[in-house]
């Protein structure tokens, strides 16, 4: 079809399917008919979950009181939230077979099986269908029903991120981990296309949370490195004071560089994860890294070094009476293979500036050096007695 026939298409188009195929030429194709509905709706992912609790609190009231279990509290903007939504009532649930059918109709838009032999029906819009109809739009931006062209990728990336952390969740039944990767992959695209670093942002900060499995956090932050938008997604955790987020963004592309084999990199993120965690008051997080580091250089044959950060390890946890059992088996496996392995000097090692944190950690419970180096010693001790017996 030329440039001219396609003008004169979407002309002729009613409102609502101009609408739809300047939605569907804004995404990356093929573009899922279900997911075009959803932004076509305009309704957010966010209001979909508040529009699903509304509703199992709606059931729960309707259960006879005597065997109604205790409902947990609900924080005040979420019941706000609910109440505002119940109030603008249902949002809206477009018939779109009809649109599309125009769309085809009219030679602008193809539609087809997204997989072989598949239910699941794709979309796709012609070069010229794109031209003409951008054309229009800029022309009549009444048309777009209050949405811009970052909205619509927001829109798509906030479904396509919903797919991935369900799919780092465990809940998709019968997802595969490869389609979870996809999913988070192509968010990311969006998101960046959008210039939306805040939604990115809010999409790895629950996928770090939830790291059911890693694996499929790691490649997408693989994805988001290798488009350029790691610092952006970095800068939005920190306007969010979103110190995990931002730490555990970096530990799954710390794995991911592990997994292809590139330890260096590994380390020397990992490394940078614990400049945020350093403003959290919990150091379970920061115990946690130090004994990453410590087995990455241990792999690495940086064996001193590996040994000062499980040393920072057993220290946060042991100095907040926490156990600390994996940074024992760690030391047992160590002492097991090499009777002669040392820790390094706990005083040594609060005066290195690397380890200021650890070192400020220490002060501000009060416990001396020597307290500490001799509690450490006599771990060490009887850890090794343990093996020899």
């Amino acid at each position: 079809m030329s440039d001219t026939a396609a003008e004169t298409a979407v002309a002729r188009l009613s409102p609502d399917a101009r609408r739809l195929l300047w939605i569907l030429t804004r995404a990356l194709p093929p573009v899922p008919e279900t997911l075009v509905e959803k932004v076509f709706a305009r309704e957010s992912v966010e209001d979909e979950r508040f529009r699903q609790i509304g509703r199992m609190i709606d059931a729960f009231e309707r259960m006879p009181p005597a065997s109604r279990p205790e409902m947990p509290a609900m924080p005040d903007e979420v019941k706000q939230r609910i109440a505002a939504l119940r109030e603008a009532g249902e949002p809206e649930r477009p018939d779109l077979e009809p649109l599309v059918g125009e769309l085809v109709e009219a030679r602008l838009v193809s539609r087809a099986p997204l997989l072989e032999g598949g239910a699941a029906m794709g979309l796709e819009a012609t070069e010229a269908a794109a031209l003409a109809v951008t054309a229009w739009m800029e022309a009549r931006p009444e048309e777009r029903a209050g949405q811009d062209e970052a909205q619509v990728l927001i829109a798509f990336g906030e479904r396509y991120g919903a797919a991935f952390v369900a799919s780092v969740e465990g809940k998709v039944p019968g997802g595969t981990k490869e389609a979870g990767i996809e999913a988070g992959i192509t968010a990311t695209s969006y998101f960046l296309a959008a210039g939306a670093p805040a939604a990115l942002a809010a999409m790895f900060g629950e996928a770090v949370r939830a790291a059911n499995d890693a694996s499929i956090v790691g490649p997408v932050a693989g994805a988001v490195e290798e488009k350029g938008g790691l610092d952006v997604l970095l800068g939005a955790f920190d306007a969010q004071n979103d110190a995990l987020g931002h730490a555990g963004m970096l530990a799954a592309l710390a794995g991911y560089h592990k997994d292809a084999g590139d330890l260096g990199k590994a380390i020397a993120l990992e490394m940078r994860a614990l400049a945020p965690l350093a403003r959290l008051d919990n150091v379970v997080p920061r115990a946690i890294v130090h004994l990453r580091v410590s087995e990455l250089m241990e792999v690495a044959a940086r064996r001193d070094e590996s040994a000062a950060h499980l040393v920072a390890a057993i220290l946060y946890r042991a100095l907040s009476g926490l156990e600390f059992r994996a940074e024992i088996r760690v030391l047992v496996q160590r002492l097991g293979r090499d009777r002669g392995y040392t820790l390094p000097v706990v005083a040594a090692l609060l005066e290195d500036p690397s380890f200021a944190d650890l070192a400020r950690f220490v002060r501000a419970k009060g416990v001396p050096a020597l307290d500490v180096q001799a509690d450490l010693d006599a771990l060490t001790t009887q850890l090794k007695q343990h093996i020899g017996a």
